[in-house]
């Protein structure tokens, strides 16, 4: 079978490169991990049958597969080892350096559309694969093996690499050209931080207003008012953390991303320049480390009320969940939660 045991490899093992990991360890893969932050950050993963590297280089001469997962486009053009400016020498130390011929290289990174050109072009002026492969839906659900990843290759490399994309994000959807799944990813984050920095405001309306705030959560959830942000970050908003899985940071470096398309296309960032603002606002104040739905807390702040209270709190305390597609749309499925609307919701088929 392809790729053998020890000859698929992960750079960046951050969150969304330890989810990556660990569900390349479930199926027996054996990866070989190379990150920053040194061997002692991936110790658990070598205990569990992973291999190091000691550079990106050295990690690309050992693999038929190589897999980034980093946080930003710099970050990418680093271990890639591709210089900042066009026409000079790759980095010894980087990937490109020891890149095989007919090897394939997976970004799993939401990055920049025009970097992930680039880098593929001299991906493959080395006799190697490109397959674009950032992935949407929740660091639960990928830690699941359940995520959803939006793909841009070429068909015969994309059938031989779907199995393996499969292990983290078996819901595939090709998305034409190579770089347009990149677009559709920075969109989608996109449009989830416009929500983030609304729900604060909804939420607080009905707080002052006197309703009930574990109603309000079922009732938006039935109504025209939905949304992926809504169903899976309001327990987060009540607990306090915010949704601490994904930062905002990179929800920040995603706007930012989105606003550079706009600009090559004359599109106006009405809203979504708002949205940066909010976001810089954000971490100024509480971090860039801050969860993603951190804006709520502006909010919050400002009226100087909290929005969870004991009662609510006590309704999402043993809280999850997890998704499924149902007719063509993503669908949350709560779990370990009194739902009010059991006797009138249609039941999926197990």
């Amino acid at each position: 079978s392809w790729p053998r045991p020890g000859r698929v490899g992960m750079v960046g093992v951050g969150q969304l490169g330890s989810a990556v990991t660990g569900n390349l360890l479930r199926a027996g893969l054996q990866p070989v991990l190379y990150d920053l932050r040194g061997e002692a950050s991936v110790r658990h993963f070598l205990d569990e049958g992973a291999l190091w590297a000691a550079s990106p280089r050295e990690l690309a001469e050992r693999c038929d597969v190589v897999m980034t997962g980093l946080p930003r486009p710099e970050h990418v053009s680093a271990a890639m080892g591709l210089p900042a400016q066009e026409g000079s020498e790759v980095s010894p130390d980087g990937i490109l350096a020891g890149l095989q011929p007919g090897a394939v290289w997976i970004e799993h990174s939401t990055t920049d559309f025009n970097n992930t050109v680039r880098i593929r072009a001299e991906v493959e002026r080395r006799g190697a694969k490109a397959v674009a492969a950032p992935v949407t839906g929740g660091m639960q659900i990928l830690k699941a093996g359940k995520m959803v990843a939006l793909v841009g290759a070429e068909e015969d490399v994309f059938e031989q690499v779907r199995p393996l994309i499969s292990l983290s994000a078996p819901r595939i959807v090709r998305c034409g050209d190579f770089g347009h799944e990149t677009v559709v990813k920075i969109l989608t984050n996109m449009l989830c931080a416009v929500q983030d920095c609304a729900m604060g405001e909804v939420m607080m309306i009905a707080k002052k207003s006197g309703v009930d705030m574990k109603l309000l959560f079922d009732a938006m959830r039935i109504s025209s008012g939905n949304s992926f942000c809504w169903e899976t970050e309001f327990a987060r908003v009540i607990d306090g953390t915010y949704f601490p899985d994904f930062t905002a940071e990179m929800m920040a470096k995603d706007i930012e991303l989105g606003q550079g398309l706009a600009r090559k296309h004359s599109v106006p960032m009405l809203m979504h320049g708002q949205v940066a603002q909010i976001y810089d606002m954000c971490m100024a104040k509480y971090g860039k480390d801050s969860g993603s739905t951190i804006p709520v807390k502006l909010i919050e702040d400002a009226c100087g009320t909290a929005l969870g209270d004991e009662k609510t709190r006590e309704a999402f305390k043993d809280w999850t969940y997890t998704t499924e597609l149902v007719d063509g749309s993503y669908t949350i499925v709560h779990k370990n939660y009194d739902n009010p609307y059991d006797s009138i919701s249609h039941k999926l088929q197990k």
